[in-house]
């Protein structure tokens, strides 16, 4: 992944869901998802430092979202350090972990890859 604090466990599992952004050969901003059957839980996104504010980020985790969605999954989940405020801005709202979809419980984010410190979010879309 770019160099981020973002944790890898669990990407291996996950790969064919990831977005990436290169110009030319440099990746410059990725994003993932770990879908299950009821939920979804977004992961991954970061964008380098030089290309932030062009709406890279925005794009990719809206991409993720219409993936997701047109498999029928309508709530969506993340862990987050230090983007609170960038994914309220995109409608996801903080809750309690013991919110979190059961299904989602077992991902490596959850259970040890992100610190418990973590800000848990959810999106829920209407059908």
């Amino acid at each position: 992944l770019l160099p981020s604090a973002l944790p890898t466990a669990g990407v291996d599992e996950h790969w064919k869901t990831f977005i990436v952004a290169r110009d030319g050969a440099n990746l410059i901003a990725c994003g993932g998802a770990e879908a299950y059957q009821f939920a979804a839980l977004i992961r991954s996104v970061a964008v380098r430092p030089e290309h932030r504010s062009h709406g890279l980020g925005r794009r990719i985790v809206r991409q993720l979202l219409d993936r997701l969605a047109s498999r029928g999954l309508r709530e969506f989940y993340l862990l987050t350090t230090d983007a609170e405020e960038y994914f309220r801005k995109r409608g996801f709202k903080p809750i309690d972990r013991d919110e979190v979809h059961p299904q989602l419980l077992s991902s490596r984010e959850f259970q040890d890859a992100c610190p418990a410190s973590a800000v848990c979010m959810r999106l829920v879309m209407l059908a």
